[in-house]
């Protein structure tokens, strides 16, 4: 009995995926700059530079303090399609076929940034020091609605600590790099669906493991990470940047275990265990560019690309019997285009920077590999918000609203079915503050 309930933890932890945020993986709202401009890449001038384009740190003169702070609210809704025999464990399904829509109790995630930058060598060399967060998101499902087969609840947290320099080779070009770790935390909890189907087959573990046994899992590990860059400025009045970021893959090891729900035959029973699972960080090409259109306006463009067709599949390796398990994923190339326009040294407002922008993002993951733990939809947003110059203080503030495109999924490949419908919004509200030392 021991062996065939250990059978049904492996196959069930086939059909796990570790949460991902928006463009794949991470979040790029990091900074007011970004948040309020949606354009940074090509005329970084504050220090979250150390995050977008390092080569542009040149643009920081003296010694800088930085610190940001962003917080993302996520409101959405799902309905879950019923599947051929979801009566059994989650009860009729309503006249067309959705059981009533679920939101989640809690979705957030916070981007925090604190970063120095020195200039070392006047107007020539630029070093900086940052700790930043590119993707703390969490969220939770009641554990009796009807998604407690895809999530009860889980968050995905990777603070990165990187060193970065910049060095001025003319007037016209500057060149840059960051090098750092990142430490990828993860925590999941669901009930585990103990149907399973492998090799044609299909085996319904309940009468050993109950209709709701539970799985919780915890991982970290960390990986390098760098990026190399560079900055132009051929023109007063026109600037340019351009980075690109390397490929990391953090195996993240710790405890998985389940426990038997009281309906089965092995009631009260946990079983332990250690896994792997394998994350990817895709390689990241991003560039921008700004031009001045008037002395007080500023517009600028960019575009960063993802490269998720590396990301096939899901490996977690000392699964138990099975070993290794591999669950399809087919990403595809993420991207993001966005834009934004700058208003300042007004004579009015002369320390007012007014700022607005808008972007679209594409997700790397087709729906039917969506699941509700790993929640990537494509989306529009607005961006907007002002900096105010304050002695040698420079406050900021900035407002970001997502519009997700929930598709209508229908073809999903996870066990139990994700075929949903839905909708979906993030409000994500940054401030920052910089201190000229």
């Amino acid at each position: 009995m021991r062996r065939a309930a250990l059978a049904a933890t492996a196959l069930a932890l086939a059909a796990m995926a570790v949460p991902a945020g928006a463009g794949g993986f991470g979040i790029p709202e990091i900074g007011v700059r970004r948040t309020a401009m949606a354009s940074i890449i090509g005329r970084p001038d504050d220090a979250s530079a150390i995050y977008h384009n390092p080569a542009g740190l040149v643009l920081e003169h003296g010694w800088q303090l930085y610190a940001s702070f962003g917080l993302s609210l996520l409101d959405t809704r799902f309905e879950l399609a019923a599947w051929d025999g979801s009566e059994r464990f989650l009860g009729p399904p309503g006249g067309d076929g959705y059981y009533p829509a679920v939101r989640p109790s809690r979705a957030f995630g916070v981007v925090p940034m604190i970063a120095a930058t020195a200039e070392l060598v006047p107007d020539r060399l630029v070093l900086g020091a940052a700790v930043f967060v590119g993707n703390a998101t969490g969220a939770a499902f009641p554990s009796g609605a009807v998604t407690r087969y895809h999530l009860i609840d889980g968050y995905v947290v990777a603070p990165q600590a990187v060193i970065a320099a910049a060095y001025r080779v003319s007037d016209a070009i500057s060149v840059g790099a960051s090098l750092g770790v990142v430490d990828v935390q993860l925590h999941e909890r669901r009930d585990v669906f103990p149907v399973v189907e492998a090799d044609g087959m299909t085996t319904d573990y309940s009468a050993l493991a109950g209709s709701r046994p539970e799985l919780v899992l915890d991982g970290s590990g960390w990986a390098p990470i760098w990026t190399v860059a560079a900055f132009g400025r051929p023109l007063p009045n026109v600037s340019w940047g351009a980075t690109v970021t390397g490929r990391a893959n953090p195996a993240l090891s710790g405890p998985v275990h389940i426990t038997a729900s009281d309906d089965g035959q092995l009631h009260g029973l946990t079983l332990r265990d250690t896994e792997t699972t394998h994350q990817l960080l895709p390689w990241t090409f991003a560039g921008g560019g700004n031009v001045d259109v008037a002395p007080q306006v500023e517009l600028g463009g960019e575009l960063r690309y993802w490269l998720y067709r590396q990301y096939r599949t899901q490996r977690i390796d000392g699964v138990p019997i099975l070993g290794t398990v591999e669950t399809p994923k087919r990403y595809r190339d993420s991207w993001e285009v966005s834009g934004g326009v700058r208003v300042h040294g007004l004579s009015a407002a002369p320390a007012l920077e007014l700022m607005a922008g808008a972007q679209y993002d594409r997700s790397p993951a087709p729906p039917e590999t969506v699941s509700l733990d790993q929640p990537s939809f494509s989306h529009w947003a607005a961006h907007g918000g002002l900096r105010y110059r304050l002695g040698r203080y420079r406050l900021g503030a900035s407002y970001v609203h997502y519009w997700y495109q929930v598709p209508t999924i229908t073809g999903s490949v996870t066990a139990p079915p994700t075929n949903i419908r839905g909708s979906g919004a993030n409000h994500i509200v940054t401030g920052s503050i910089e201190v000229a030392l």
